[in-house]
């Protein structure tokens, strides 16, 4: 016997379950990604991305070494900007090196 049941709306369906988690996680992803651009350089915003904060721990993807080397050298500078920010809970910077992200 099958109930006469109205359909889910998008709302409702990204409010619940595996959906909402994805969303949410768009959501800090994107809201992360926005923070990093306003503590770094432009250059070094352009040239970096976050991938993810876990436990304290920011990792950030750049092109090559040169831009490993500045992200370190500005590391220290980047830490206490998080810190201003409650939410955000960076205590240290795992910086990789992944060029494919930046392939065009």
């Amino acid at each position: 016997m099958m109930l006469n049941k109205p359909p889910k709306t998008v709302q409702h369906l990204l409010a619940q379950g595996t959906l909402a988690e994805l969303s949410q996680r768009s959501d800090k992803a994107e809201h992360l990604g926005a923070l990093w651009q306003q503590a770094v350089s432009n250059e070094l915003a352009a040239a970096s991305r976050c991938i993810e904060l876990r436990d304290g721990t920011l990792t950030v993807s750049v092109a090559t070494a040169a831009w490993a080397t500045r992200l370190r050298l500005t590391e220290q500078h980047i830490i206490k900007y998080f810190l201003q920010i409650p939410e955000v809970n960076v205590k240290q910077l795992e910086i990789r090196m992944d060029p494919s992200l930046f392939k065009r």
